[in-house]
């Protein structure tokens, strides 16, 4: 998207008129929590410890004992499963907790055109017959007297 746009799906009727169409204020920008190193290195080192501790447990559980070599293969599968599993299901732990942008709550600009477009319609409609009815009133009162 442009810079000259004034927000996310917003048309023209629903600018400001105070402002002008390029400006933006603070308040409509997405806010930034963290950057994208901070939000992905949590999980990537939670993943990388469980995925240590299962294949360390693989590895010496498959061995079957003090006796018999240590199977490195097992242990190498088992640390891959562990990090990759715990991985995507801390990523979808994020996505679930994580709030939608206010934006996204507020509907489409098309949607929200519309239903502007549609109040206006309606008001104008009501003003219409009102308008209507006065000049009936009138002419029957200008017929009598």
């Amino acid at each position: 998207m442009s810079s000259s746009t004034s927000g996310p799906n917003r048309g023209p009727s629903d600018r400001p008129a105070s402002r002008p169409a390029g400006a933006r204020d603070r308040r409509e920008l997405p806010e930034v929590k963290n950057g994208f190193l901070a939000s992905i290195k949590g999980p990537l080192v939670f993943s990388l410890v469980l995925g240590l501790v299962g294949g360390v447990v693989a590895m010496m559980t498959a061995s079957g004992g003090t006796d018999n070599p240590i199977r490195v293969d097992i242990g190498l599968i088992a640390f891959g499963v562990f990090f990759m599993t715990s991985l995507v299901v801390v990523a979808m732990l994020q996505l679930a907790s994580k709030e939608n942008p206010e934006h996204l709550s507020q509907g489409s600009g098309i949607h929200r055109s519309s239903e502007q477009l549609h109040r206006q319609m309606v008001a104008q409609r009501k003003q219409e017959l009102a308008e209507e009815k006065r000049r009936q009133a009138q002419a029957e009162r200008d017929s009598r007297g």
